[in-house]
């Protein structure tokens, strides 16, 4: 066919194609809602206290099977000390430390939250997060050496060391909601770090368990 015969054609392929669609714009009825919420718990192996604080968005149009998803940011803090006391009678000069281990531990966390209600003002929710935490140990106390044939004597010593590790959690509970912009909460959280090097040492700071309760504000 020859190019001239070409050019009627493609004029006529509009006809044939007939009206374009109209464009169909994505729904701009989702609701952004903004939260903030802060919680206390207790961790089962570590015997402590731990505290957190979080920071996160939900969107009306952000559903998973009738759950609801929220992704928020995560602070947490939690210490811990021991004391001890060790002899030392192999060395070449005998001597004995008494002192105190400070430990803490800060994880950061980014999560995912899935939530739907179940009865009334009832709610249930679980979710997981990955981040770092941040390990640091105070060492500090007393030497008191015994030389032979001569009086003993006594020093201090301090040593501090951290680390950032890997971390990791997931978590499950029950929130209330007392009003459309307040709710409480209580649930419990798995919580794993990585090992942490410290005073050239590997030092395995295991998982732990927290059951905690806390409030969030919606706004």
């Amino acid at each position: 066919m020859k190019p001239t015969l070409l050019l009627p054609l493609v004029l006529a392929l509009p006809a044939f194609a007939g009206t374009p669609a109209a464009y169909n714009a994505p729904p701009s009825n989702c609701l952004v809602s903004w939260f903030a919420g802060a919680s206390v718990g207790y961790l089962t192996e570590l015997e402590e206290p731990m505290y957190t604080a979080h920071f996160g968005v939900t969107n009306s149009c952000w559903m998973i099977g009738g759950w609801n998803v929220g992704l928020f940011a995560e602070v947490g803090y939690t210490d811990t000390d021991w004391s001890y006391t060790d002899s030392y009678v192999s060395a070449p000069i005998p001597y004995e430390d008494i002192g105190k281990v400070d430990l803490t531990i800060v994880p950061i966390t980014v999560n995912v939250k899935f939530e739907r209600a179940l009865s009334g003002n009832l709610n249930a929710y679980f979710g997981a997060g990955l981040g770092v935490a941040w390990v640091d140990v105070d060492d500090h106390g007393t030497s008191t050496y015994y030389p032979y044939l001569k009086p003993s004597y006594t020093t201090s010593y301090k040593y501090s060391d951290s680390d950032w590790v890997f971390t990791a959690q997931i978590f499950a509970g029950l929130s209330y909601s007392v009003s459309q912009n307040f709710d409480i909460f209580g649930g419990a959280r798995w919580i794993y770090y990585a090992d942490a090097n410290l005073f050239g040492e590997s030092i395995n700071l295991d998982d732990d368990w927290l059951l905690e309760l806390g409030a969030r504000i919606k706004f």
